[in-house]
């Protein structure tokens, strides 16, 4: 889970031209719930997705404060391993 957010995280500030972020230094999942299909979607071959809430945190610059971020994103195993969807970060 972690590194698949990592990576998402990553990618994202590199598009952003935000090429410093390696991995957080710190990444607690908060809970999971299953998810309920999309209209339309069965869940098929793949497993059932899940929504997962999370806290990342990372230093972003030398001598600055540490930022926490809260998160949630939806979770489903495939075949070809987990996948991740980010659904954006969520109020306190």
């Amino acid at each position: 889970m972690r590194r698949l957010v990592e990576t998402h995280t990553r990618r994202a500030l590199e598009w952003q031209g935000n090429a410093g972020f390696r991995a957080f230094d710190n990444f607690r999942k908060q809970g999971c719930v299953e998810a309920k299909p999309k209209a339309g979607q069965g869940n098929g071959q793949d497993g059932a997705p899940y929504d997962c809430y999370y806290a990342a945190t990372f230093v972003p610059q030398p001598g600055q404060p540490a930022l926490t971020v809260n998160g949630k994103g939806r979770f489903r195993r495939t075949d070809k391993g987990l996948t991740f969807e980010d659904l954006g970060a969520q109020p306190r």
